[in-house]
């Protein structure tokens, strides 16, 4: 609901503040006063481009601000488009709209003083203001919301949750089996499973890649090491001029001696140690020469596996430990996906069953669809009726896209299905006698646009979530008792929305609960428009003056009295039958 409109410098408007309650607001007033300059305030709030001219001239600035109280069937939805957005929405639900137009061009838009894009006011404004008069901002032009109304008017909320549930499983499923066949389409089980054999060639739980390194550079070296050794071996052991037999030479010395003096004993016992550690180290140098072999056939073999090892680092890890962890991981991986032929199975079964239980559903679905269109269709044909439009015609049109991928339902024939079900659905109008009907997004703004909205809209007044619905130019060519048979619907409607109308006619004025009344004034030369408040007998002295001249101003007057007083005792009446 519109809680309040504060509008600052713009066009004729200098500052209005406007407070509007639940039920029927009547904005009134003479050519030129601004009337429809709220309409186009609402219009920028929710999120239209500004156009020039805009501020107020000799001024450089002007600043639109409203308070909205969103419906209990929207506040869910625009909640989550607050937070989704950033927004932090109020305790008390509340939402403070306003645009700030800077002289050059420049805007601003903000919602709970938080800058935003046009695009959320448009989203935010389809949740909560219908403007008739302005087709852009008529929710009844979305197809989607069209459907939406009509499955609310059929009390099918509980048909389509179940069709929603049904597709979302569908789709979930066929999603898995997409995904299992692409997996098959690629080769990529091929490919883990040759990974994984690769890495088992390879032996790596055997490998001790330090030592395949060392000895593959003893085979490079085999020859000079052998040489080595048998060189070390004959200085140690070989010959007379051997470190042994000096040592052997020293002994002889040293024994002669150290029986003679005890001194030398030590050293005699040192060299007889040293010399059996060297005889031993000389045996091991000729033993490790004769096992050493020159062999090229073993280095090659080394060599390749060395490469071997090299190659498979290079594309599954730098480490052999890492390859090993690809090797286990790639395995895990094609042991769960081995079964996808059991698993393409089943799902490719379960699919079959969820179509046949969706086609099911969304047939149940269509046919309750066609019988509250049907009694949708009368039932507004009735309202054009008594609006005074018998000649313009209403009516809902469903139909449906054969495909061979959809659902199937009776009579074997497969529609595309989404989670709304099989309908495509389409509110259709035809405006002036022998015009053939035309979707509602083809037809011209107007009066008798208007019109035929408020017949939908009286129609829908239950199903429909908007909360505030705006009406201008509604009594255009109408007069007498269309005008009454207009101010009465709105009156109905006003029971299940609250509605702002712009008129003319006191005939449908009398029916408001607030009724505004915009008067332009001459300041210093300048025109400016301001706004009262009428009620009582300055609401009977305005429909008097919307009656006629004031020539007959005390028959006036009187009309204007009875006027009020048989809106108040059609309105006390519609209140009733809403309450029982």
């Amino acid at each position: 609901m519109l809680g309040e409109l504060h509008i600052r410098n713009f066009a004729v408007i200098k500052d209005m503040a406007m407070h509007f309650v639940p039920g029927l607001n009547v904005i009134s007033g003479e050519e030129g006063t601004g009337k429809s300059l709220l309409v186009d305030a609402l219009s920028l709030l929710m999120g239209s481009r500004a156009p020039s001219g805009l501020i107020r001239s000799g001024t450089k600035s002007a600043r639109i601000e409203a308070i909205f109280w969103p419906s209990e069937m929207t506040m869910g939805r625009i909640k989550d488009t607050l937070e989704e957005n950033g927004i932090d929405p109020e305790a008390n639900g509340m939402i403070l709209i306003s645009r700030d137009f800077q002289d050059g061009g420049k805007s601003v838009a903000r919602v709970n003083n938080r800058s935003v894009p046009l695009s959320l006011l448009k989203q935010l404004g389809r949740h909560m203001v219908d403007i008739h008069g302005q087709m852009e901002y008529l929710s009844l032009l979305d197809s989607a919301n069209q459907l939406n109304l009509v499955d609310v008017y059929g009390d099918l909320s509980g048909v389509r949750r179940e069709m929603r549930k049904l597709v979302e499983e569908l789709r979930q499923r066929e999603k898995a089996l997409s995904s299992v066949m692409s997996v098959e389409k690629d080769g990529y089980i091929e490919l883990l499973q040759f990974q994984v054999e690769e890495i088992d060639r390879a032996r790596l739980e055997e490998v001790n890649e330090e030592e395949l390194l060392n000895e593959r550079d003893i085979l490079r070296r085999a020859e000079a090491i052998s040489g080595g050794c048998l060189e070390a071996y004959a200085n140690l052991y070989g010959d007379d001029r051997s470190v042994s037999v000096l040592i052997h030479r020293t002994l002889t010395c040293l024994r002669g001696i150290s029986s003679v003096d005890s001194n030398l004993v030590g050293c005699k016992e040192k060299l007889e140690n040293d010399l059996l550690n060297i005889e031993d180290t000389a045996q091991e140098l000729r033993a490790y020469a004769e096992k050493i072999e020159s062999s090229q056939e073993k280095l090659a073999e080394l060599e390749q596996r060395i490469d071997a090892l090299a190659a498979l680092k290079r594309k599954y890890g730098n480490t052999i430990k890492e390859v090993i962890a690809f090797r286990d991981k790639a395995r895990a991986e094609l042991e769960a996906l081995q079964d996808r032929q059991d698993r393409k199975t089943k799902l490719e079964a379960g699919i079959l069953e969820l179509k046949a239980e969706a086609g099911k559903k969304a047939e149940q679905l269509s046919l309750a669809r066609r019988q509250a269109t049907g009694k949708l269709v009368r039932l507004v044909n009735g309202e054009l009726a008594e609006l005074g439009l018998e000649w313009a015609k209403f009516d809902i049109v469903l139909s449906r896209r054969e495909d061979r991928d959809g659902v199937a339902i009776a009579g074997g024939k497969s529609y595309a299905c989404t989670a709304d079900g099989i309908d495509r659905l389409e509110f259709q109008v035809a405006t002036n006698p022998g015009e053939p009907m035309r979707p509602m997004a083809a037809i011209i703004s107007g009066g008798e646009t208007s019109r035929i909205v408020l017949a939908i809209k009286s129609a829908l007044k239950i199903a429909d979530p908007i909360a505030t619905l705006v009406f201008d130019e509604i009594d255009m060519g109408v007069g007498g008792r269309s005008a009454d048979s207009v101010g009465r619907k709105l009156a109905t409607l006003a029971n299940f929305h609250q509605v702002l109308c712009i008129t003319h006619l006191p005939q449908i004025a009398c029916f408001s609960d607030m009724h505004f009344k915009l008067v332009k004034e001459i300041e210093s030369g300048r025109a400016s428009s301001r706004v009262e408040t009428v009620d009582g007998q300055d609401k009977v002295k305005e429909l008097a003056a919307m009656l006629g001249s004031e020539r007959n101003g005390n028959v006036m007057v009187k009309s204007a009295e009875a006027l009020v007083k048989n809106a108040e005792k059609w309105k006390n009446g519609v209140r009733e039958l809403v309450a029982a």
